[in-house]
């Protein structure tokens, strides 16, 4: 391509959009950040103005647009990621919202969930997911009978994104949105008649499935040849690695392993689509996948001293965790936190958060004891990549995200797991990947991960086996919260 031409991703996430403008060398040439209108949280209920998500997405191609212009460099194609299974009502006629996105979440369908009984296992079989309300299908099925007029479309984030952004003309989702809503079989790749019937959904009212790759609509004389989930453009963002599994340490922690042409399902894992590319001279499509695994709380336990005021950022949380180690290895306190709201029906199955300590702890200890914990849901997820065929004994472990900038929990991560584990440099990876899918799909590339620039800034070797005494530990205390066998002084937050 011509030397002045740059491909636009975006990133429509739950606190900000963000856009990048990259060349064909994968160089960052511009970068932008939108703020969004927060989510509401009322009890179960987790809410979103998607008026300003999409206000917001505008606002970054107008940027984008205008930056281009003033530098004088064309922009070719854009793609855009957005966050995944939120769910809102609008009117076709206007596009104007009549119900706020129900975000991921958002737990408001649990009742339905619990309904379906045993038929949690079939669908579970069938969509590679596991039965549980944050995905999307309650949540459709929850505004189809708010709104049962045809008038209303019912959809996902990305759907009503492009449905504004083509002046109403395309109802439409992709294979990586329409795969976690529980209404899409793998086998098929597409609607699930019996997956509908299930969720109690209109099939007929549900948007077209196109691939990811397509040329989806013009905006603002941008071609968007690229639409997917915010998850899968970050694995395109950070570059392939071949044989080995790719740790994202966000709000959410991700484990994950592309798996390529084969949807490879395991009891207990995800399995989603990656991509969806329309085939040579066909209207089938081709889908590439990845399976994975995820803790939703470990970015918010991570910092929960933070929350409890014992200091004031992550910089701060490391240190306290050297000087815990340093003075006393073997650690004078220990955590089992595995949600953040201690009650239904977040967790179903009522489960403190419990921190013990010895008398003599300091506060850097009960810092140390938070962060291990965080390592050792980490270490629990490997484990079980591990145990099922997806990581190979020699495999390594790439790591990225706000929470990788916490040495210590790669270091405990690394002795107590037995994996090398190296730290990647590149941050913004979901804008960038979702400029090399535009690009890949505006050239007819088969291969949609762009160039590798970002380095491994840390790489770390297990060297203290010791470590997996404070995994063995854990569990032992998991084994007495879950037998309420905890001693007195234990702090229970419920």
């Amino acid at each position: 391509m011509a030397p002045n031409i740059l491909y636009l991703g975006i990133d429509q996430g739950s606190s900000s959009t963000k856009g990048a403008l990259l060349d064909d060398s994968g160089m960052a040439h511009a970068e932008f950040v939108v703020a969004v209108p927060p989510r509401l949280e009322n009890d179960r209920e987790v809410e979103q103005d998607p008026e300003g998500l999409l206000s917001s997405v505008v606002e970054v191609f107008l940027k984008a647009k205008q930056w281009a212009q003033q530098h004088q460099y064309d922009i070719a194609a854009a793609g855009i990621a957005a966050q995944r299974s939120g769910v809102l009502a609008w009117r076709a006629l206007d596009g104007t919202v009549v119900h706020p996105m129900i975000t991921w979440a958002d737990t408001r369908t649990y009742p339905i969930i619990q309904d379906l009984g045993k038929a949690t296992e079939r669908i579970s079989e069938l969509t590679g997911l596991p039965t549980i309300p944050n995905f999307a299908a309650g949540k459709i099925h929850l505004l189809q009978m708010r709104h049962l007029e045809p008038s209303v479309k019912v959809g996902t984030l990305d759907s009503f994104i492009l449905y504004r952004l083509s002046a109403r003309e395309k109802f439409v989702t992709e294979d990586t949105m329409a795969a976690r809503t529980m209404l899409y079989g793998l086998k098929d790749a597409s609607w699930n008649e019996r997956l509908c019937r299930d969720f109690r959904v209109d099939r007929k009212r549900l948007a077209t499935i196109v691939p990811s790759l397509h040329r989806h609509a013009v905006f603002e004389e941008i071609p968007i040849m690229a639409l997917l989930g915010d998850q899968q453009a970050a694995v395109l963002g950070h570059g392939r690695h071949e044989g080995h599994a790719l740790l994202n340490l966000g709000t959410i922690a991700s484990l994950l392993k592309e798996t390529g042409a084969r949807a490879i399902q395991k009891t207990g894992l995800m399995t989603s689509v990656l991509l969806s590319r329309e085939l040579p001279d066909s209207t089938d499509r081709a889908a590439r996948y990845l399976i994975e695994t995820t803790s939703p709380i470990t970015g918010t336990v991570s910092m929960e001293p933070v929350r409890r005021g014992w200091c004031n950022d992550s910089t701060t949380i490391n240190s306290m965790c050297e000087e815990s180690q340093a003075a006393n290895p073997g650690g004078a306190a220990i955590a089992y936190f595995v949600h953040h709201r201690p009650h239904p029906p977040y967790f179903p199955v009522r489960t403190p958060n419990v921190l013990v300590a010895r008398p003599e702890a300091t506060i850097a200890d009960k810092t140390r004891a938070i962060v291990e914990n965080v390592g050792n849901l980490i270490v629990r997820m490997i484990e079980e990549f591990s145990e099922k065929g997806i990581l190979e004994s020699t495999s390594e472990i790439f790591t990225a995200g706000g929470g990788s900038d916490l040495e210590y929990l790669l270091r405990y991560i690394s002795d107590v797991s037995g994996r090398t584990l190296h730290r990647l440099a590149m941050r913004e990876a979901t804008a960038r990947g979702a400029a090399f899918a535009a690009r890949a799909s505006l050239l007819g590339l088969e291969e949609p991960y762009g160039p590798a620039l970002e380095e491994v800034t840390a790489t770390y070797h297990p060297t203290n086996p010791d470590r997996r005494r404070r995994y063995l530990q854990w569990q032992r205390l998991e084994q007495d919260v879950l037998n309420n066998s905890l001693p007195a002084h234990a702090e229970i937050e419920e």
